[in-house]
């Protein structure tokens, strides 16, 4: 009787410690979302936001002046865009054309729209860095039945490039897309596990009384 009892106790002993640790990684995951969350939104989110509200926008079929250095987002809001009629030429003053891609879906419109200044506006594309020298974009709309505005602002596709992920990191997921849930999903995580982890410390406390 005595031997089941102290194997009892070791058991319970055991299972308290499991618990324990698996407590322990799961506030270091927390940690890790929070601190992840932070950089995302001090070095992604709100640069892009700012660089938005501090943009002067312009109708369609106006050709704005590129800034003198990185990757450029083009943003639009109107009949045009909402209909995905917006296209864009940007080359240089030499006549080089710069490289254009499109913002990946689901990305900042389907998570961080709470967070654009202006009107309607949305990230339609983005535009590779001009390497310093003078360049210009042109945006309009395909149909000129339908206009619209535009604005050049921060680039919210992270240089559209993507993260190999997967067993064997053979699927790429575009990196816009990633920081944008990122942006909401991580913070949201870490304040749910935290009221788990402090509900499951309230009970175990009671339980070990």
């Amino acid at each position: 009787m005595t031997d089941l009892a102290a194997d009892a106790a070791f058991r319970a002993q055991e299972s308290r410690m499991r618990m324990r640790h698996r407590a322990q990684l799961l506030w270091a995951l927390v940690v890790m979302c929070v601190v992840v969350s932070a950089l995302i939104w001090a070095l992604w989110v709100v640069p892009v936001s700012r660089s938005v509200a501090a943009a002067q926008p312009v109708p369609l079929g106006q050709t704005v002046e590129l800034p003198a250095e990185g990757v450029t987002g083009v943003w639009a809001s109107g009949t045009a865009p909402l209909l995905g009629l917006v296209e864009c030429r940007a080359e240089t003053a030499d006549g080089r054309a710069l490289g254009t891609w499109s913002v990946p879906s689901p990305g900042w419109d389907d998570t961080l729209w709470w967070m654009t200044h202006g009107g309607g506006f949305s990230p339609v594309l983005s535009i590779a860095d001009a390497g310093g020298a003078a360049a210009f974009v042109t945006c309009s709309s395909q149909l000129d039945a339908y206009d619209g505005q535009f604005l050049l602002a921060g680039d919210v596709t992270a240089g559209g490039g993507g993260v190999g992920l997967g067993r064997m990191g053979n699927v790429d997921y575009r990196t816009g897309t990633l920081l944008a849930l990122g942006a909401v999903g991580l913070p949201l995580f870490a304040f749910l596990m935290t009221i788990v982890l402090l509900v499951q410390g309230l009970r175990a406390r009671r339980s070990g009384r």
